[in-house]
């Protein structure tokens, strides 16, 4: 049981009671300490989730369906009976800014765990936006664990980047990073950096 995922529930002040029963039942389960909670759910782990809230199944799932419009997060149901939750304090941080890619770079890359030693930047005269990511773990020295260049990845703007590099960190993350959280953490310092 996440206390952290609880806690960020409660904080949401969610006045629709059934809501908040549903989102409770999701962070009872979810994982994650920091900025992303959330959780991978089979639609046959729901009937259980949906006793503890009250509800019967087909209730708790249109309920998660439209969750995503009373809090923001991402609910992804997919069609083998997987349903992917994510939320947390950075779906509710103001929307990134225009990164000014005229500064060429390096630029940090903020992710929790990882914003040490990673950088993104953007090739002068090349056209293309690049990103060396380590996890805070890694040796300094190392070659970075993802690489975002040519010729494997051409990208142009930060939402390609964004999208490369939340596919790149599928294997080294518990819970999928939707690639507009890695945009934020490419365009906008966290509060204790401001």
């Amino acid at each position: 049981m996440s206390q952290h995922a609880i806690a960020y529930v409660h904080s949401r002040n969610i006045t629709d009671e059934t809501v908040r029963r549903v989102f409770l039942a999701v962070a009872e389960q979810s994982k994650g300490e920091g900025d992303i909670l959330g959780l991978n759910l089979w639609d046959a782990d729901i009937p259980a989730l949906a006793q503890r809230a009250g509800l019967d199944a087909a209730e708790f799932r249109r309920q998660l369906r439209t969750l995503k419009q009373h809090v923001r997060m991402d609910v992804l149901e997919h069609s083998d009976g997987l349903w992917e939750i994510v939320y947390g304090p950075s779906y509710t941080k103001p929307r990134p800014a225009k990164p000014d890619l005229t500064r060429g770079g390096p630029h940090p890359f903020w992710m929790p765990g990882w914003e040490q030693q990673s950088i993104w930047g953007y090739e002068e005269g090349l056209g293309h936006l690049y990103a060396q990511l380590f996890a805070n773990q890694d040796d300094p020295d190392a070659e970075p664990r993802i690489w975002i260049t040519p010729p494997s990845y051409l990208v142009r703007d930060v939402d390609e980047l964004a999208a490369a590099i939340a596919e790149a960190l599928t294997p080294y993350v518990s819970v999928r990073v939707p690639a507009v959280l890695v945009k934020s953490w490419l365009t906008t310092p966290p509060l204790s950096a401001r």
